[in-house]
């Protein structure tokens, strides 16, 4: 990552932009620099990192949320007091900044906007105080596509594009994995739709298709980005064209999602309805919509996701008589 340019975004955004704000001032003084971790210890970190975001795709986040904030916390006291920069304590801060992007996500998901912003800009700051490294890079690269993302669904369109900007240059530049510029690309498709760009849309959908076309099986991605598909990437535009306020142009992709979400991952399938119905809805079939949205509603059931319950209230309310 581009030290100046990271800092200069963290230094204009951040609202709790150190490590040391985990810790008390006099346990941070006597924890820096005293230890080396151990590679056992940073494997079992990383495990958990992947754990969460499996439990997360599957439950929702709020299952796993406080276990997040207690692995985020606890991970920070580590690197604290973690000596040099060593192979070891270099997978620990990428770790770090891996489950700062989970965490601010889940975060994100139930709707603490400010918590997630301040765990974001957190792990950036990590960023922006390590040495080059390239699994750093790409871990920060990732962070900034999520923070770029929760940008865009605050209305905050220029800090999202501005961020994106950041994320893609530094990853175009450095030869990093073409699934790791697929994942900024179809960030910036959800950007463009929420700011109602549709040249920028279209765009973005092309290069992220072509990104992942390049990518081939995902060996070569990071782990982290092998969630993102070809049927993603389309879902993605339809939710693009909807919050463009396109709905005819949203509703074939938006089906087709519905279609294809497996059962395995009941919010992502809550979601997927929720955006068919409010298709439906914009385009003016009510009873559809209605239909659809009861549907999302049976689905909630199992869904432990303050956004998605949020997003049926708000639909079942537009569709009262």
């Amino acid at each position: 990552m581009d030290r100046r340019n990271l800092l200069l975004l963290t230094g204009a955004a951040a609202t709790a932009p150190a490590l040391s704000l985990l810790l008390g001032p006099a346990e941070a003084a006597a924890m820096t620099g005293s230890s080396t971790p151990s590679a056992q210890l940073v494997s079992r970190i990383e495990a958990a990192v992947r754990d969460l975001r499996e439990l997360d795709d599957e439950d929702g986040s709020t299952a796993g949320l406080d276990w997040a904030g207690g692995l985020w916390q606890s991970t920070a006291r580590i690197i604290r007091s973690a000596a040099g920069e060593t192979p070891t304590t270099l997978r620990l801060r990428t770790a770090f900044i891996e489950l700062s992007e989970q965490y601010g996500w889940m975060c994100f998901d139930n709707n603490r906007h400010p918590q997630a912003q301040r765990v974001y800009h957190t792990g950036m700051r990590l960023a922006a105080e390590t040495g080059p490294d390239p699994l750093v890079r790409q871990a920060t690269s990732n962070l900034l596509g999520s923070t770029a993302y929760q940008a865009s669904w605050l209305g905050q369109h220029k800090e999202a594009s501005a961020i994106l900007d950041v994320a893609t240059r530094t990853a175009r530049s450095a030869g990093n994995p073409p699934g790791l510029t697929a994942v900024l690309a179809e960030r910036a498709l959800f950007a463009a739709g929420r700011r109602g760009d549709t040249e920028s849309l279209q765009r973005a959908r092309d290069t992220a298709h072509a990104d992942l076309q390049r990518a081939g099986t995902g060996e070569q991605s990071p782990w982290w980005a092998q969630w993102l598909s070809h049927a993603a990437i389309d879902a993605g535009t339809g939710r693009a064209w909807l919050a463009s306020r396109a709905p005819k142009a949203a509703e074939p992709y938006l089906t087709r999602r519905v279609e294809t979400t497996s059962p395995e991952f009941p919010r992502d399938r809550m979601l997927a309805v929720l955006d068919l119905a409010d298709a439906h809805h914009q385009c003016g079939d009510r009873d559809r919509a209605l239909q659809l949205s009861q549907t999302a509603s049976a689905l909630g059931t199992a869904v432990g996701s303050q956004r998605a319950h949020d997003r049926l209230r708000t639909l079942l309310g537009a569709l009262e008589p």
